[in-house]
């Protein structure tokens, strides 16, 4: 959306700038839309020009006549998770080139503040939905379902509704994650968790199970630990666990913020990584391989995630009609200096 301002001048229409350009309407609209079919010289043309005549894209008036407001709505979970501003920054640039704009807000993993964000962006007349819900306990996929506007679920899923997501396949990759150190010799393994009503967190605690269970392996249900996924309760988890005297020779994290944490503990003890105690997180967050010992994180395709979400919203908002689909994108695990095996 291109925006041009004169105080100085009453503002020209549409009509106004075409006459005054020598191009059609049409021609006019599309540059100021930053259409790839307009000639970049054109376009600078009239950009110049709309700016000198004060034009104002009249939005409320293409929303009347479109029955769209080219806005979609954005709920994120959590402000203080880089991961989901990396997942959100995905979405805005695809947005921009589609001629879209986002709303944003944030839940901070509450059911409440979700339920009272959906509302605040209908009444925004936003296009289409891209959340990451909680998992909530009283009937929010018969509330999503009654929506009237498309909507994406990012990087989780709910059910019922997984055909709606955008998802990575972080069960396989925890999984696999998990093996790495069984197979690694590692009995006492903690799983700092994240909280139970993220899908994310089930999966991951699932995989983390099922890991164990597959290789015969005792499952030590005290070196579970349930937290908020945030990077103090990494710290406190892991110190807690020390002070007590707590035998931990390995580290699975739901997320690199809580890995962070625990790298902090361990090293504030004197124990040494990866050597006594091997570390893994997940997200591979943009300052995981700069961290003093770079960490070994599942990598998830955070920008592309919010590309592909962005995408699949656009096409249910051009074609009501069409199915759902889930769509995995495949993630890898980056092995750093937090794990005896380093990649190259």
């Amino acid at each position: 959306m291109w925006v041009y301002i004169n105080v100085n001048i009453m503002a020209a229409s549409l009509k106004q700038l075409a006459a005054a350009s020598g191009y059609s309407i049409n021609t006019v609209s599309r540059a100021l839309r930053d259409k790839s079919d307009v000639n970049p010289k054109t376009k600078e043309k009239i950009r110049t020009l709309a700016s000198e005549l004060g034009y104002v894209n009249n939005n409320v008036a293409k929303s009347l006549r479109t029955g769209k407001t080219n806005t979609i709505g954005v709920i994120s979970a959590d402000s203080s998770n880089p991961f989901f501003a990396e997942v959100i920054l995905g979405i805005e640039n695809t947005a921009r080139q589609f001629g879209y704009h986002i709303l944003l807000t944030n839940t901070e993993e509450s059911p409440e503040r979700e339920r009272e964000a959906i509302k605040i962006l209908l009444g925004k007349q936003v296009d289409g939905l891209l959340l990451m819900p909680v998992l909530q306990q009283y009937g929010s996929c018969d509330y999503l379902k009654s929506l009237s506007i498309p909507y994406i679920i990012v990087g989780r899923w709910l059910p019922g509704l997984e055909d709606h997501s955008v998802i990575s396949d972080e069960y396989e990759k925890a999984k696999e994650a998990t093996l790495y150190f069984i197979k690694n010799g590692h009995r006492d393994i903690v799983h700092l968790a994240g909280p139970s009503c993220v899908s994310s967190s089930v999966d991951r605690m699932a995989a983390f199970r099922d890991a164990h269970i597959e290789t015969n392996t005792p499952l030590k249900e005290d070196m579970i630990i349930e937290t908020k996924g945030h990077l103090e309760d990494g710290y406190h988890e892991v110190s807690s666990l020390i002070r007590s005297e707590k035998h931990i020779s390995a580290i699975f994290a739901f997320n690199d913020l809580l890995a962070l944490g625990a790298l902090r503990a361990l090293k504030e003890n004197g124990i040494k990584v990866p050597k006594e105690v091997e570390v893994i997180g997940f997200d591979d967050l943009n300052f995981s391989k700069y961290l003093y010992l770079s960490l070994s994180s599942v990598s998830i395709p955070k920008k592309t995630m919010g590309n592909m979400a962005f995408r699949a919203l656009l096409d249910h908002i051009e074609n009501p009609k069409a199915p759902y689909t889930k769509k995995v994108l495949e993630s890898r695990i980056v092995y750093r200096e937090t794990t005896l095996v380093h990649e190259p």
